[in-house]
């Protein structure tokens, strides 16, 4: 390759990839998320940043941040908690490709100078290059497993870009497998390298073919036959002479080794082709075009993940001034993996099923928290995303364990707090809002009225199957034990939160068929769903669970006659 054409490719890789990335950081400190980052300036947030250093490294925080950079960054020690498979899958890619870059992309500012001697055709260079790709594939394939095996309904949104990224760096690899199993089983790369060494005697190179072809797999197609121990040993001789100081056996290429063995047949074929050219071309392109496109990739978390762990860890999350704050929701929307896991978890997640309503979960709602900020949410002709990305924010229960899922430490429930702020505030307001405007009689007349004039038919069965079923709530007693333990009923004591219906009062109205009147009820909207009714009813209802259901079920019925009025 011509070394001028390749420092033109790999300087301007390297400048759009830096220019990415600039543009994509700035975004930290331009994107507001939340009413209260709205009042704060571009330069107010860069100024947090420059004192949030300070104030860490001139501090005991900045153990914490060693700590973070070690334990979080490289060994992924949230990860490891929530998914050991797909840890196991990242540190594999990690660690194979941060080898593969330092001993091999960067072998003559790295490995040369710490390893006099170093040639890449060497044990265990060899080895240990085969080792880092394998690595690095393996590490693709477990995660990609780990994904599949903990997928949901709704999978988490991945841009093309994230497929991309996979792609390249699989081609990047193969690539480099194919260009050493070419020179591997290559007579035209033989005949290069006994050049160099001086050895154009035939009386020389011939033993040295032999011994090549026998126990090197060059695939000469001109070779005489049989190979007598005493050529070979010939060709040892020569071959210490010349050429063993550079050239190692390459079966400790455990990879390339037996695609070589398989390319034997049409080894000629690919030389008269040119293959150790256009594959060197292939492989180092695809290289320089994965460092140009690092900003606009999956491969972008990997900068603005690491980022995050170690501004969470540097300061605790609720202790960041508002500046800070606002940059922090903006690095989220660029720190999120789109891995999935918080939504695995989620305590929301039924009430997704049953509206077939995927903004509920985290992974999903944040990116639609990033189109609100963007602005695209609220253009014209997004209007029903709008209001499925409210009846999302509006209905998640604040549990928090999305947040401790989260593998990079992102703080979800200030981004959600900060979301619904700004929904608030572009009219989109709450299901409970709306449903609390009527009493729970007033919707069940309403719906009564709206069905008698063929408003909407009964989706009750395939959307809330459990209070569509006696069998689900008949063994109640009454016994009001769900009442008891309620925290929503405990709480109703303090003025203006009382309840209309109890746990108990709803599981009656269902047994006597009367499910309309339980919808617009208090009850089912104020429910924690802390699972305290269910786990303590004696009969085993799946107290919680209905409540769940209703909740979904008002969505979808209320919301069909909200706007509805009988005919005069």
């Amino acid at each position: 390759m011509s070394r001028t054409l390749f420092h033109m490719a790999l300087y301007a890789a390297l400048a759009l990839g830096a220019l990415g990335l600039l543009w994509r950081m700035a975004a930290w400190f331009r994107v507001r998320i939340g009413p209260d980052a709205r009042a704060v300036t571009p330069a107010e947030r860069v100024g947090a940043l420059f004192r949030g250093a300070a104030s860490a490294l001139f501090s005991r925080r900045l153990l914490h941040v060693v700590a973070a950079l070690f334990l979080d960054v490289l060994l992924q020690r949230r990860l490891y908690a929530n998914d050991k498979l797909r840890w196991l899958g990242h540190l594999l890619m990690f660690f194979g490709f941060m080898l593969l870059l330092l001993l091999h992309a960067l072998a003559p500012v790295v490995t040369v100078p710490l390893f006099p001697g170093y040639e890449s055709t060497l044990a265990p260079w060899l080895f240990l290059r085969n080792l880092c790709g394998a690595m690095v594939l393996i590490g693709i394939a477990l995660f990609l497993y780990g994904v599949w095996r903990r997928r949901t309904r709704f999978a988490p949104v991945r841009g093309p870009m994230a497929a991309a990224f996979i792609a390249l760096l699989g081609f990047v690899l193969m690539t480099g497998f194919l260009l050493e199993a070419d020179k591997i089983a290559s007579p035209q790369a033989f005949h290069r390298m006994a050049q160099e060494n001086g050895v154009t005697d035939p009386a020389e190179l011939e033993p040295l073919r032999a011994l090549w072809a026998a126990e090197y797999g060059v695939a000469f197609s001109d070779l005489r036959q049989p190979l007598t121990p005493e050529l070979l040993e010939k060709g040892r001789a020569v071959h210490a002479e010349g050429c063993e100081s550079c050239h190692a056996r390459p079966q400790s290429a455990f990879v390339s080794y037996p695609i070589a063995r398989a390319l034997a047949s049409v080894a000629g074929a690919l030389d008269a082709a040119r293959a150790d050219v256009w594959l060197l071309y292939l492989h180092v392109f695809a290289c320089f075009v994965g460092l140009a496109t690092l900003p606009f990739t999956r491969f972008y978390h990997a900068v603005a993940a690491p980022v995050s762990l170690l501004v969470d860890a540097a300061a605790p999350k609720r202790e960041f001034s508002a500046a800070a704050r606002a940059s922090r929701r903006a690095l989220a929307l660029d720190a999120c993996v789109r891995c999935g896991l918080c939504d695995t978890d989620c305590s929301v997640a039924p009430l997704a099923r049953h509206l077939g309503n995927p903004t509920l979960l985290p992974s999903h709602k944040l990116i639609a928290t990033g189109a609100l900020a963007g602005g695209s949410l609220l253009a014209s002709g997004h209007e029903d995303d709008a209001l499925r990305a409210a009846e999302g924010a509006f209905l998640c229960t604040d549990c928090g364990r999305c947040t401790s899922a989260c593998p990079v430490g992102l703080d979800l429930e200030d981004l959600w707090e900060a979301g619904r702020g700004d929904l608030a505030a572009a009219n989109l307001p709450a299901p409970a809002q709306w449903v609390r405007a009527r009493t729970a009689s007033a919707w069940a007349e309403l719906l009564r009225q709206g069905q008698s004039a063929h408003v909407l038919s009964d989706p009750d069965a395939a959307l809330a199957p459990l209070s569509a079923d006696r069998n689900s709530f008949s063994r109640c007693v009454q016994c009001q034990t769900c009442t008891n333990v309620c925290p929503v009923v405990a709480h109703s004591t303090d003025p203006g939160c009382g309840v209309d219906l109890t746990p108990q009062k709803v599981m009656n109205l269902l047994r006597l068929g009367m499910r309309d009147f339980t919808l617009g009820s208090r009850m089912v909207w104020d429910c924690a769903t802390c699972y305290q009714c269910q786990e303590n009813c004696p009969e085993g209802i799946r107290v919680a669970d209905i409540m769940v259901e209703l909740r979904a079920l008002a969505v979808h019925r209320l919301g069909a006659v909200r706007n509805w009025k009988a005919p005069s």
